[in-house]
């Protein structure tokens, strides 16, 4: 005779909803525990999985957090009423995760994901999950884990990103011409010089420079001389095309990069921001005009000598009487 054969009908009901009860109470006295002893942490308490029955036992914390209390959940609650709450970018990534793990092909399942509130908003949960019974097969029977509420901590962490890349962009950019700095038009120089090489297309470099502009700065002042080298930042940012990058490298020089351009369409390209600027009335008694030598970037030559090529133009124009561009 069994155990259970020497209960009643009636003994055995009584015996089977005492052990409900128990169990009940216990996992209710567990989940207290959690909220008491995680709750600072954004923990949101222990979840189990019958893989058998699909059904989930799990903290009440876990729905809570996404407005649903228990009089809104079902007897049973299958674990699709988490996963169909998945954000649709993730859920695929949820869902390949857990069935790798499933079929045992890796050893946790750990994701992050964005789940949807019951007030149509979304939260940030970060699950992880495992195995714990299997079947002679292999097959999953029983899984538990853990997740936590992350939606503060994502938000912190956007904040800090965007503030990081606002002041990296900020230290991209010349104040006075909007341009690139000295620096991040040089880290833009080797793009394009290892890019050219790479893919055997021709790279001109223009180096312009405003004539005469330490004897403005001397004459007329700091102020009248900034306004000049704003005006020609922007004359130089108004003609710039797709494929093209600009950053004030020295006091009054500024250096563009203009890809996949040969040397007859950068010095075209180069005459039309000369002209420009011989034509715009700026704040001073004075016209003001810029020089500029070009150079094509050779696959066999350093950047310094690209560089340099066009530089040395640049000075033979400014010693020629300024207002001309060398090729």
């Amino acid at each position: 005779m069994t155990d259970y054969q020497k209960y009643t009908k009636e003994e055995l009901v009584l015996k089977i909803t005492s052990l409900e009860q128990l169990n009940k109470r216990l996992l209710q006295t567990f989940q207290e525990a959690e909220r008491l002893e995680f709750g600072w942490t954004g923990n949101l308490g222990q979840w189990f999985w019958d893989f058998t029955t699909n059904e989930v036992t799990f903290n009440p914390l876990k729905a809570e957090a996404i407005g649903y209390m228990q009089e809104d959940l079902p007897e049973k609650v299958p674990y699709q009423f988490f996963t169909d709450k998945v954000h649709p970018d993730d859920k695929e990534e949820v869902m390949r995760l857990m069935s790798e793990h499933l079929r045992g092909e890796i050893p946790v399942w750990e994701v992050k994901y964005r789940i949807q509130a019951k007030d149509g908003t979304w939260k940030v949960y970060q699950d992880r999950g495992k195995v714990t019974e299997r079947n002679e097969k292999g097959e999953p029977l029983f899984l538990t884990g853990i997740v936590f509420d992350i939606t503060q901590e994502e938000q912190e962490r956007k904040q800090l990103q965007t503030k990081n890349e606002l002041l990296t962009n900020q230290r991209k950019k010349d104040t006075l011409t909007s341009l690139y700095s000295r620096s991040a038009i040089t880290v833009e120089l080797v793009k394009y010089t290892n890019r050219a090489r790479k893919q055997n297309q021709p790279l001109s470099l223009v180096f312009l420079s405003i004539d005469h502009y330490s004897d403005y700065e001397k004459n007329f002042g700091i102020v009248g001389t900034e306004e000049v080298l704003t005006v020609t930042g922007q004359i130089i940012q108004s003609a710039m095309q797709k494929q093209t990058v600009a950053g004030r490298y020295r006091e009054s020089a500024f250096l563009i990069l203009l890809e996949n351009t040969k040397k007859e369409d950068a010095y075209r390209w180069a005459e039309t921001i000369r002209q420009a600027v011989l034509e715009t009335l700026f704040d001073l008694p004075k016209q003001v005009s810029i020089s500029g030598g070009i150079s094509v970037y050779d696959s066999e030559e350093t950047i310094s000598e690209l560089v340099q090529k066009a530089a040395l133009k640049l000075t033979a124009a400014q010693k020629n009487g300024g207002n001309q561009i060398i090729v």
